[in-house]
């Protein structure tokens, strides 16, 4: 199993009396640990104790500073934790350590904002702040080596192997890539919708379900309102969940977009996954995000693409969810500070 960068290296006996010293050193806090997984979109928290039983699960709006900002991401965080530590029934005073899973931290600037402003606003001491794929991973994969693909607003792909090397693809967010993500297919949509009206592709559900949507009456509106200026990157996103509706109603076209993004998410995972030379081994392959609540439409194509580097993998649902995830960097945290004598 790999594991986490911020743990101790120790065997199995030494870590197992390792965590039952921690527990009794952190029993005044109740053990209690925080997970926040933001994105685009949303921001979801938990509260778990140190054996990672949830106590408390809140929401909020998007968390990605490179989006929204850092004031919007830290109310939307500040938000979701709320509602967990409601919850849970304990106040965020209880909690021993807390890890903050964004999208947009892997930069430099929006990383040391996002630190110190969440260190004031949640009053937690030990504060750890990673990107969004990375906890995705820990969760997804439980600490074991593989793949994970991530598909919501933006869209991503890591790895780890078994030596703990990490690896990525994607990321790039919408200007230079994003392919496969949940802006991406709602572009492509209102693309076809735009061509529809034009009479350069068929005609397509896409057209009222987007209009309706929208608040317009036919295509002939879409620029007012795309382009108004109040029409933010997450409102686009959205869009994305009515191709889903379209497709699952045959609409070719929307079925078509749906496709083309699993075949670009499926390179994101094969790119990993050659980094990795992960080929001859098996391994898990989880795909996390809203885009693929639209089935097998999405996932067949990632997994085609996998299967051709790698025959032996398996392609399917992640085994925890991102906060999880974030919240075994939490535990981790508590553990490197209690080092064992």
């Amino acid at each position: 199993m790999s594991k986490l960068s911020l743990s101790p290296t120790k065997d199995e006996a030494c870590v197992t009396d390792f965590r039952s010293n921690i527990a009794t050193t952190i029993a005044g806090n109740e053990g209690l640990l925080l997970g926040i997984d933001g994105g685009g979109s949303k921001t979801h928290a938990v509260i778990t104790d140190f054996a990672l039983n949830v106590r408390g699960e809140g929401h909020g709006g998007p968390s990605n500073p490179a989006r929204v900002g850092a004031d919007e991401a830290v109310a939307s965080i500040a938000e979701a934790v709320a509602e967990a530590s409601t919850q849970a029934g304990v106040p965020i005073t209880k909690i021993s350590a807390a890890c903050a899973a964004l999208a947009g931290v892997g930069d430099p600037a929006h990383y040391e904002a996002m630190k110190d402003a969440l260190r004031r606003r949640l009053g937690i001491a030990s504060v750890v702040l990673i990107t969004d794929a990375r906890a995705a991973l820990e969760g997804a994969l439980d600490g074991e080596p593989g793949v994970v693909v991530i598909a919501g607003t933006g869209s991503i792909a890591m790895g780890i192997n078994e030596t703990g090397e990490l690896a990525r693809s994607g990321g790039w967010g919408p200007t230079l890539g994003d392919e496969g993500s949940g802006y991406d297919i709602a572009l492509e949509a209102l693309k076809a919708v735009a061509s529809s009206f034009d009479g350069r592709l068929p005609e397509t559900l896409l057209t009222a379900l987007i209009c309706a949507r929208l608040g317009i009456d036919t295509a002939a509106d879409l620029p007012s309102a795309i382009y108004n200026g109040e029409f933010e990157h997450a409102d686009i996103a959205s869009l994305a969940e009515l191709v889903c509706e379209a497709a699952r109603e045959g609409d070719q076209i929307a079925n078509s977009i749906l496709e083309e993004a699993g075949r670009n998410l499926g390179q994101l995972a094969a790119s990993v996954v050659m980094k990795l030379r992960l080929g001859a081994r098996s391994f898990r392959v989880a795909c996390v995000g809203s885009v693929f609540n639209s089935g097998d439409v999405v996932i067949k194509p990632v997994r085609d693409a996998v299967s051709k580097v790698a025959p032996r993998a398996e392609v399917g649902l992640p085994l925890y969810s991102p906060a999880i995830g974030a919240v075994r960097f939490a535990r981790a945290l508590v553990e490197s500070e209690h080092p064992v004598l």
